[in-house]
């Protein structure tokens, strides 16, 4: 499922890209409410088929300051620092956030095992792969409000880094292409972005009426490089394709740029109804270039290789307009929508053997429903509708062919279409004050799902005649998914001292090519998390978190059971102003195994991994300044009819509890 993060009602591409350091750095206080939305209504885009996660953070009554700084570091070699400060002076109000990190990644070991049939060839790839990199984040939010009905933001955010890595494999191939090599890799990825978003919201007499205007620009890079070497090269029958001392290099430039215009208005009218409405205007434009050359080792010079080209230019044009209504009387709410969304694309695809342009158009009505019936008090029944587009992005349309491996290769196809799905669920939700419970039924399907695929490509040598075969791994619009779930939340705080939750479920999928009826899969997956926490006296605190995934079920390819599991320790000091944390995960096993089967047409490959987990991670964080937070941060599951529209990011038609613990 993909889900969205949202900061403050706007989608964040600094979180989404790199979640885990840039929450890291957020402190706890700073953060108003996690709002966990599961049924997207009419007002939010269509792209995307998982919920969104909206975080809200505290917007201060009161002059004054607040900030902290924090430092961290653990025992893989990797450190970092972050700075946090919001500030409030009359209508004035600026928060920031800065911070640093640099890791290292203990090599890990790898085994990739193909067997052919017709003919009959095994091959068997052996190596390991160590990396480290770093990056910065910066970002920063104004907010300006003359009076209580005019309100102007304008935020700027600004991350990157760059990723390292030095892989090590020897292969041997027996039977009809016998040969081997041993190859070592340098490669080099840099990613980063850059977020520019300006808005003005008037708020009017009537409460909860307001009208938005906002832009938005984004700016992402993602550029790669990598420098692979041949050597001890046996290949009597010229069955592999490289000779002795072999050398190549690849050089690809990637990214995109985003523009976003919105206009959005809402209206309560009055106690039962309420409308919303807008428009919306969307411009992307991705592209990829690569520079491929390689070492002639007889003339022992570097060469142009342009066999390899594969550039890509990919522009998106999307429009849309949405508009709901909503109603509500006693214990009974509705809330219908539909939202209307055109895509102009154009695409030029340019290789050594072709320069073509694609132009494609989509149109989409995308409808939405709830109805919640309020049980009681504290317990509600909600059942939905909707349905989410999932346009391919630049990750899976770029036709760059990354060929480190040369037996296994992978590229994009920047042939895909939108993807389209349907979901429906029932909801039912009650919660306490000590107690929380949320479960759900789902049910959804795609007709033409971008599913991921492998085959085997075999060539001969125009010279020798001798064959060759590499395992292509790409994309295409060719599944056809039904997939049935649950999933339940529990919480439990008995006493001050004591806080429990467990957040699972089961899905049964099943996915069928919509080109080859023999190639389908279909199984249980499910997933469970579960964590403990108590709260000592002289504000010490201790837990414990793990969780479990059972193999996904994807259409060729079967992955094994992944769990985690981690405790942490954190002393409050200096009147709660000095936070230490201790964080250890994986203490009793120093590496965990992944491993995963692929089957396709004539051939099974099977991969393992062995990934270094066992660390520890010490951090200190310092807060200062004379801001007092009134806010009490709250997590919770919202539907349709409680999507925030006021500023402060409250809930319209009180929310049950979300899935997962408060940070």
């Amino acid at each position: 499922m993909w889900v969205k993060i949202y900061l403050n009602g706007k989608p964040s591409n600094m979180i989404s890209s790199n979640p885990s350091q840039v929450l890291k750095s957020m402190p706890a206080n700073s953060v108003k409410d996690v709002e966990v939305i599961t049924d997207p209504g009419a007002k939010y885009d269509a792209e995307g088929i998982g919920g969104i996660i909206n975080i809200v953070t505290d917007k201060r009554a009161d002059d004054g300051y607040s900030g902290s700084v924090g430092a961290n570091g653990d025992t893989f070699g990797g450190y970092g620092g972050n700075a946090y400060l919001a500030t409030k002076y009359g209508k004035v109000g600026f928060t920031g956030n800065a911070g640093y990190y640099n890791f290292r990644r203990p090599a890990s070991e790898s085994s990739f095992f193909r067997e052919e049939t017709d003919p009959a060839n095994t091959l068997s790839l052996d190596g390991t792969n160590k990396g480290k990199g770093g990056g910065l984040y910066l970002s920063g939010a104004l907010s300006y409000e003359p009076d209580t009905l005019n309100l102007f933001n304008l935020s700027v955010s600004r991350f990157g880094g760059e990723y390292n890595s030095i892989g090590a494999q020897s292969a041997i191939s027996r039977g009809v292409r016998p040969h081997s090599y041993d190859t070592r890799t340098n490669s080099t990825s840099q990613y980063g972005g850059m977020n520019l978003s300006a808005d003005y919201q008037r708020n009017f007499k009537r409460k909860g009426e307001m009208l938005t205007v906002s832009y938005r620009f984004e700016r992402n890079p993602n550029d790669s490089e990598y420098e692979s070497e041949y050597n001890n090269v046996i290949d009597d029958q010229n069955t592999f394709h490289f000779p002795d001392g072999y050398k190549q290099k690849s050089v690809n430039n990637a990214g995109g740029n985003e523009h976003t215009g919105q206009v959005d208005y809402v209206n309560p009218l009055n106690g039962k109804h309420s409308i919303e409405a807008g428009l919306k205007y969307i411009f992307r434009d991705n592209s990829s270039e690569g520079d491929h050359t390689f070492f002639d080792v007889v003339d022992k010079v570097w060469k142009p290789d342009l066999t390899r080209k594969n550039d890509l230019d990919h522009q998106q044009n999307i429009t849309s307009a949405y508009a709901g209504y909503g109603y509500k009387t006693g214990k009974v709410g509705m809330k219908v929508g539909l939202r209307a969304e055109h895509t102009q694309q154009d695409i030029h695809f340019m290789n050594m053997a072709q320069d073509t342009i694609i132009k494609t158009n989509f149109f989409d009505l995308v409808p939405s429903a709830t109805i919640s019936y309020q049980l009681g008090m504290t317990r509600t029944l909600r059942g939905g509708y909707n349905m989410r587009i999932s346009r391919p992005g630049i990750w899976v349309l770029n036709p760059y062919v990354n060929d480190i491996d040369p037996n296994n290769i992978s590229y994009g196809n920047p042939n895909l279409d939108a993807e389209q799905q349907h979901n429906f669920n029932i909801n039912y939700g009650s919660f306490s004050q000590k107690l929380n419970f949320n479960a759900t039924v789902s049910y959804s399907f795609a007709q033409n799902a971008v599913t991921s695929y492998s085959f085997i490509q075999r060539t001969q040598d125009e010279e020798t005649g001798a064959e060759r075969a590499v395992t292509h791994n790409t994309y295409d619009n060719i599944g056809r998914n039904h997939t049935v779930g649950t999933n339940v939340y529990v919480s439990w705080t008995p006493t001050q001292m004591i806080r429990t939750y467990l957040n699972g479920g089961i899905n049964y999928t099943d996915i069928q090519s919509t080109e080859n009826s023999e190639l389908r899969n279909s199984g249980f997956s499910g997933r469970a998390f579960g964590g403990l926490t108590f709260t000592f006296p002289k504000d010490l605190r201790v837990g414990v978190n793990g969780g479990v995934f059972t193999s996904r079920v994807q259409l060729q390819t079967k992955q094994s059971p992944f769990y985690h599991y981690n405790f942490n320790v954190m002393k409050s000091l200096l009147n709660k102003k000095l936070d230490v944390s201790l964080y250890a995960q994986s203490l009793f096993s120093k590496y965990r195994e992944f491993s995963s089967t692929t089957t396709g047409d004539g051939f099974t490959q099977k991969n393992k991994f062995l990934n270094p987990m066992r660390s520890i991670n010490l951090s200190v964080t310092y807060r200062f300044g004379d801001l007092k937070s009134s806010m009490k941060r709250v997590q919770r599951t919202i539907s349709n009819d409680d999507v925030m529209q006021n500023q402060d990011g409250g809930s319209q038609g009180g929310g049950t509890p979300a899935q997962g613990g408060s940070q």
